[in-house]
């Protein structure tokens, strides 16, 4: 039985990642920087407000999130919007509750644990489905040929998922959703795997260096030898992100960049994982 405590944090979870969504989905992009720090605020007073037993639990897990996510945001692998609203996440609902629809027993895990596993699990088919059936074709694709070590690689990952979901299913009995979660993820993750760099490209726009904004994702990883050296010539700041000071160290080059400014909405996937995990729980515990 849910508490009036309880009903006020999910509600207002519901609308915050909602709300992170709606702004990664329909405003290029981009979260309002007082949105963000607002959600921290909001979700901080709420802890701090309706004290229990988890309140110091869920600051923990903020600062820990805060910590690691910094780093991520600082090599440009997520987001500063990303990291807030898992912080945001985190202290809303520290501990993973009993789910709505089922009755699996949760281990007193982190929430945000649970988000961040379903989250990825469902990141990896929409994004295999819509990079490789609906997304805008890149002019850069056309460099793009499948290495035969990328498919053997892809078959092998099949091969080991199928070996586990055996060896969990002699172990623990596992259902029929089990078996059709992970032989989903097998497949998903052989043709993202495969078609990794296919994907990227898609993910791409070229820009000149004036076009750039603060927090922009660079994609060096598609960038040749050639062009990272010259970059790093021009910039000591050159990086993934893209700072301000990058941004004037190169305002005035007129080579193009690869940038992803039609990168995955992970704000979306966040509200995916926070739905899924308020109704099914921790997706690890659903699949044995």
């Amino acid at each position: 039985m849910l508490s009036e405590f309880d009903v006020i944090r999910i509600v207002v979870l519901l609308a915050i990642t909602l709300a992170y969504s709606l702004f990664d989905l329909f405003n290029n992009r981009e979260v309002p920087n007082l949105f963000a720090y607002g959600s921290v605020v909001v979700a901080l007073a709420l802890c701090i407000t309706y004290m229990n037993s988890y309140t110091v639990v869920g600051i923990v897990i903020a600062l820990i999130i805060l910590g690691i996510g910094y780093l991520l945001y600082k090599t440009g692998f997520l987001g500063a919007g990303d990291v807030l609203e898992l912080t945001a996440i985190a202290l809303l609902l520290p501990i993973q509750t009993t789910p709505l629809l089922v009755t699996t027993p949760q281990l007193g895990l982190p929430f945000v644990l649970s988000v961040f596993i379903s989250s990825g699990y469902f990141a990896i088919i929409m994004l295999v489905l819509y990079y490789m059936a609906f997304a805008r074709r890149n002019p850069l694709e056309k460099d793009f040929k499948i290495e035969s070590k990328r498919v053997f690689m892809g078959f092998m990952i099949v091969v080991a998922y199928i070996l586990l979901m055996v060896m969990l299913y002699t172990l623990t009995g596992m259902g029929v959703i089990g078996i059709i979660l992970i032989l989903a993820l097998a497949i998903f993750s052989s043709v993202m795997l495969v078609y990794e760099r296919l994907m990227n490209y898609r993910m791409v726009s070229m820009l000149l260096p004036k076009e750039l904004t603060p927090d922009d994702m660079i994609a060096t990883n598609l960038m040749n030898h050639d062009d990272l050296t010259y970059f790093k010539g021009v910039s000591k700041n050159f990086g993934r992100l893209a700072t301000p000071k990058l941004i004037k160290d190169l305002e005035s080059e007129k080579k193009k960049l690869p940038v992803y400014r039609n990168a995955a909405p992970l704000a979306a996937f966040f509200f995916i994982g926070v739905v899924f995990s308020l109704l099914f729980g921790n997706l690890i515990f659903l699949i044995i």
